[in-house]
């Protein structure tokens, strides 16, 4: 067990990783909540009988959201934008105005789908994958999921033109 457990650690850990750092915006919150999950992913190995990708981002997806319910009472009275995704894109993106279009649009993508594209492009997550923890079908994953890339590219296009 404990073999197979440091192999699911080694092929996770990056895409766990991204995914918090993405959700709660600095290295200091998602280092101790990627410990937490991953304590807990040990913990509860033995009955794991699904997808251990999946798996392991329902556990990630539970722990990010006790993390904010845990700080809900320091949100209060302080800027929100503390509170919002970080800013990770500037690696990929030359262009100022770019990032800044995409930024904005992002933000202005509804909570579910900020979750989507945060599961399947920054923690390489397959469509199987994400219906396994969103539960829906796959085909209704990979649907939203190409109206979202949809929906922000018309985002973006209008942030540029304007």
């Amino acid at each position: 067990m404990q073999n197979d457990f440091l192999d699911m650690y080694e092929s996770y850990f990056d895409d766990v990783y991204r995914y918090v750092y993405f959700k709660v915006g600095n290295r200091w919150d998602a280092d101790d909540i990627v410990s937490d999950i991953f304590k807990k992913a040990y913990e509860k190995y033995r009955n794991l009988n699904a997808s251990p990708k999946s798996w392991l981002f329902t556990i990630a997806r539970n722990t990010v959201i006790d993390f904010y319910k845990k700080e809900k009472d320091i949100a209060i009275g302080e800027s929100l934008e503390q509170y919002a995704y970080p800013d990770i894109f500037e690696d990929k993106f030359d262009k100022e105005a770019e990032l800044n279009c995409l930024k904005k649009s992002i933000y202005s993508l509804q909570k579910e789908e900020v979750e989507i594209i945060n599961l399947k492009y920054f923690s390489n997550m397959t469509n199987k994958e994400l219906s396994l923890i969103l539960n829906k079908t796959e085909d209704a994953v990979k649907m939203k999921s190409y109206r979202i890339v949809q929906k922000l590219k018309k985002l973006v296009n209008i942030c540029l033109e304007g």
